[in-house]
């Protein structure tokens, strides 16, 4: 494989889009070559994600950016690749030889401290991508793998939000106390039924809030003498946070303040509750924290009897709300390939223009599909809580997925959940900001709320495994293909929502403008009939180089 001395990469500076790239252009750097356990690596296609654009958009704001000086150290973004193997260094030659195709997964971990490709080290919106040790001797083994040569480069790049899409049915949090960890127990200066914590405290550290005489008349628990009492909350966070009893929402909510990363939250009402209180999403949504709790007012109840369900209600009703974008197609197409579909998916988004064009995309798998599937546009309906509630039926939605940032996409829907029904918080957003969870469905009648953010290299082999059964199509995604002068308008367009599925950019078609799917015909009429008739694939890719090459030559 022939290795230039340069490369053009794509530099974000840090203050938004106008200073991603220079006046609007990649730039010519060195091309380094690979050292002991390096692989240089040629970037034959990335998907642009929109935690780019987030990126992009937040500069210092974003978490995994905060505090960083961009002026010394501007950022290379580009994590959902596909890449072929352009040179080994020392020890890489006979596992990584040249030629080799792979994905990676761009989250891995090293020594305990965090590595983000296209985050806070080098990505791929480049010719070339350099991967090191971090990638390949991470603390969970390689987090590079080869790919069946059959494989599009542009569904190979989508193995990573794919796999996030994967590990939203993955359990991520604790299901139990944390031995040696921190403690608050807050009991409600309300509560008028004892309490049984049967079984072992099993924390370093007990806090509790509440008077000394309402715990010894309401709380049976010979583990709560000798701990630490408050008057009123604490400031700081805690491993496991226990609520006794029924506080107002306002306290609930600063009680959820207080768990901490990979926190527990065990609410025992005294009578039902409310069934929703404001909480900050983002802390739901990145911190690995379980919600549960149980109406006996015992402690081992909350335990012993919370059913986790990491999948889909067969039968049931999933409501997909914001699922007019690329991430809500990709749930509607795992959903719509599930060995055990729902019975009903309803599908929301702002206006009509996406979800139509995404109906008219799919045309053929909703055909063929055994679930009945709605597209409901919120900005259509005057009333479109009660246009959900007619659509779910009095039984509810036994699976909502929150597939868009913001607030509105989880206020329009959540009341709509089944009283056991299961919330997944799948998209981020700016912490700080709170919106209505069912934290009393929760406590009182058995819902669940879950939550996660990013995937791990196992979830990318198992969307490969689905890809090879045909369970997973992720060239039904692609919307725009260009060339690697297309990447800032392919950011704007993704901000924009103008595409309901992924846009794809190949570096290594440089001039190639961005161009829809459904206009391929405009730019070659060979390639538009071959894609109207069959649509995406390695085929249209093979024939997408070719007659590139040849407008160039």
């Amino acid at each position: 494989m022939n290795i230039p001395e340069t490369q053009l990469t794509w530099i974000y500076r840090g203050h938004g889009l106008r200073s991603f790239g220079n006046n609007g252009l990649p730039e010519e750097r060195p091309l380094m070559m690979p050292g002991p356990g390096e692989v240089l690596a040629k970037v034959e296609a990335f998907s642009i994600c929109a935690s780019d654009v987030k990126m992009i958009d937040m500069g210092n704001d974003y978490p995994l950016f905060k505090d960083r000086d961009f002026a010394q150290h501007p950022a290379i973004l580009g994590h959902e690749l596909s890449l072929t193997v352009a040179a080994a260094g020392a020890g890489m030659a006979e596992a990584w030889p040249i030629g080799r195709r792979f994905g990676v997964q761009p989250d891995v971990y090293l020594n305990h401290q965090r590595y983000c490709i296209g985050v806070n080290v080098t990505g791929g919106m480049a010719e070339y991508l350099l991967l090191g040790k971090e990638v390949f001797q991470s603390d969970h083994g390689s987090c590079a793998f080869p790919v069946d040569e059959e494989i599009s480069h542009a569904a190979l790049a989508q193995t990573e939000p794919l796999a996030c899409v994967e590990a939203a049915f993955v359990q991520h949090s604790r299901k139990h106390m944390k031995p040696g960890g921190r403690l608050l127990i807050y009991l409600d200066d309300k509560v008028q039924q004892r309490v049984n914590l049967d079984i072992p405290l099993v924390a370093a550290e007990i806090t509790r809030v509440g008077s000394e005489a309402r715990f010894a008349q309401y709380v049976n628990g010979a583990a709560l003498h000798g701990n630490e009492i408050l008057a009123t909350l604490p400031e700081r966070e805690f491993d496991d946070v226990l609520i006794l009893g029924n506080p107002d929402v306002e306290t609930l909510t600063q009680l959820t303040e207080r768990m901490a990363v990979n926190g527990l939250l065990c609410w025992l009402p005294d009578t039902r509750p409310d069934p929703m209180a404001p909480v900050d999403i983002a802390k739901i949504h990145y911190h690995n924290v379980n919600i549960l709790g149980s109406p006996q007012r015992r402690l081992s109840a909350a335990f012993t009897e919370r059913t986790y369900r990491y999948d889909y209600q067969p039968g049931g009703t999933l409501v997909l709300s914001g699922g007019g974008g690329t991430m809500g197609r990709m749930h509607l197409l795992r959903a719509l390939k599930s060995v055990r579909p729902p019975a009903k998916i309803i599908v929301t988004g702002k206006t009509s223009h996406r979800l139509k064009q995404m109906q008219k995309d799919i045309e053929p798998l909703l055909i063929a599909a055994t679930s009945e599937v709605y597209f409901v546009a919120v900005q259509e309906h005057a009333n479109f809580r009660q246009t959900m509630r007619d659509l779910v039926g009095p039984d509810g939605a036994s699976d909502i997925i929150i597939s868009a940032p913001g607030i509105d996409p989880i206020t329009g829907v959540v009341d709509v959940l089944a009283k056991d029904g299961t919330l997944v918080l799948f998209s981020g957003t700016r912490y700080g900001q709170f919106g209505p969870l069912p934290l009393g469905q929760v406590a009182w009648t058995g819902a669940t709320i879950t939550a996660s953010s990013g995937s791990c290299a196992a979830d990318q082999r198992r969307v490969l495994d689905k890809i090879q059964r045909g369970e997973a199509l992720p060239d039904f995604n692609v919307a725009a293909v260009g060339g690697l002068l297309a990447t800032l308008e392919g950011l704007k367009a993704v901000k924009a929502g103008r595409f309901p599925g992924k846009v794809v950019i190949y570096p290594h078609l440089t001039a190639l403008p961005l161009l829809p799917i459904n206009r391929l015909g405009e730019w070659d009429d060979a390639l538009g009939e071959w894609v109207s008739r069959h649509g995406w694939s390695k085929q249209a890719e093979k024939l997408l180089f070719s007659q590139y090459n040849k407008k160039i030559s």
